[in-house]
């Protein structure tokens, strides 16, 4: 036999309760004693360890969050000295096509994030991963007697970009997918 309870209840919850019992298989008793199971459950180890999982899942996502927001603040950082280093005032003549340029350039900019926000993918990892493999790959090679694929020597100097109009292009964005044979320092385009 089970012990008899009385408590006090406010007519809200008293109205509650009987609603919720008036559904099939349901009673006061049985409700009671389920909502002070879930209340209660602290006693109850197995229901902790989800907890825990769940609060140790949520570390997981905030140190990965944490270590995200690391990478854009060190990208947008390095992207801001390398274009104050690099670009010379232009004359008041060229400033108009310069932001007509650089507004197409934005939308299309634009584009490929909200593209690659909306797949979910990261040019970023993407792009950490290919330099780990190629390090790998490089490292491989020069272990087995073949010369490095690339060396730091290698890179050139970087100088200040050319005034608008000038004969080398260099653009600031290209699309996704597009080769790099415009971009300064490749394939033979000058950065001077």
């Amino acid at each position: 036999m089970k012990p008899r309870i009385g408590v006090y209840l406010s007519e809200q919850m008293a109205a509650r309760l009987t609603a919720a019992a008036k559904r099939p298989g349901a009673s006061k008793s049985a409700l009671v004693e389920a909502a002070l199971a879930q209340f209660l459950r602290a006693d109850d180890d197995t229901d902790n360890l989800s907890v825990d999982h769940r609060l140790t899942l949520l570390g997981r996502q905030l140190e990965q969050l944490d270590r995200d927001l690391r990478i854009v603040n060190e990208t947008v950082a390095l992207q801001a000295r390398y274009h104050l280093a690099v670009t010379p005032p232009l004359p008041a003549a060229a400033l108009r096509t310069a932001c007509m340029l650089g507004a197409e350039r934005f939308d299309e900019f634009a584009a490929q994030v909200e593209r690659r926000v909306h797949l979910g993918t990261s040019l970023m990892q993407e792009t950490i991963d290919r330099i780990g493999t190629t390090k790998r790959d490089t490292q491989a090679s020069v272990g087995e007697g073949m010369p490095a694929a690339y060396s730091p020597a290698q890179e050139p100097d970087v100088h200040a970009s050319n005034q608008l109009g000038s004969d080398t292009h260099n653009p600031a964005a290209v699309r996704e997918g597009g080769s790099l044979i415009n971009f300064p320092g490749k394939a033979g385009i000058p950065l001077h």
